[in-house]
């Protein structure tokens, strides 16, 4: 389904064909910004399990399939900038263009020498923490922590990862994170309104943004009987 057909199925939906329709006229622009807007609430409810299902999105097979187009896992180098331990390591984020939301991470590191395939080489997964949590792994004069698995926190631009003293202190090697997130999507707002841009998600992804964003739309309309009927769908959605 291409941002045209969205356009034309949202316009259907909306009544434009009747002229006795009694809801104000919407621009295409206005429409494009309500779609963007919707795109983005829908997103956000598969992730975080915000939705009547009350699953996040790795716990529920059709949240997977629904959002598995926008996830994407990409490296990230090391860089030099702003650490305060010595087992601290920063990965900038500036390089991913697309990025939206953080699903989790590993780190990969080089020239350890108990590589199962021989690259010489170990994956280990990173654990997302809380700013006070990292705190308590930073290895100063007077802590020397001890951690099953590196973790990591996201502050501005940066993923800030913290590794082991210890384990990796006479072999770091090169240090590079696998991220796993989940992208922005093509905008609806954009110089070309509704052209052949194909949509990432799947058809019934689609209807359920129209749906979403009829609901913004005679919200603001204040159509308050169709509102209501178009919100009770939601629960055949998610």
């Amino acid at each position: 389904m291409t941002h045209s057909d969205i356009y034309t199925k949202f316009m259907i939906e909306y009544d434009k064909a009747n002229i006795t329709s009694s809801y104000p006229s919407l621009t295409k622009y206005e429409i494009a910004t309500l779609l963007d807007k919707a795109y983005l609430a829908i997103i956000a409810q598969k992730l975080t399990g915000n939705n009547a299902r009350r699953v996040g999105l790795e716990g529920d097979n059709k949240a997977i399939e629904d959002i598995r187009p926008l996830m994407v896992t990409s490296k990230l180098n090391k860089a030099d900038e702003l650490t305060l331990a010595s087992n601290e390591y920063t990965y900038s984020l500036k390089s991913l263009y697309d990025y939206l939301y953080y699903i989790k991470g590993s780190l990969d590191i080089i020239n350890y020498t108990n590589s199962i395939d021989d690259k010489r080489h170990v994956n280990v997964p990173v654990d997302l923490v809380t700013h006070e949590d990292a705190d308590r792994f930073r290895s100063t004069e007077y802590n020397l922590p001890w951690m099953k698995n590196p973790v990591c926190f996201i502050e501005n631009d940066y993923i800030h990862v913290l590794i082991d003293p210890f384990k990796y202190k006479n072999n770091p090697g090169t240090l590079r994170f696998n991220i796993t997130y989940i992208k922005s999507p093509r905008k609806f707002v954009k110089d070309n309104l509704f052209d052949d841009t194909l949509f990432e998600l799947s058809d019934s992804m689609a209807e359920e943004l129209i749906n979403l964003t009829l609901i913004f739309a005679t919200e603001s309309t204040e159509s308050q009987g169709r509102y209501t009927t178009k919100t009770q769908t939601i629960p055949f959605e998610s």
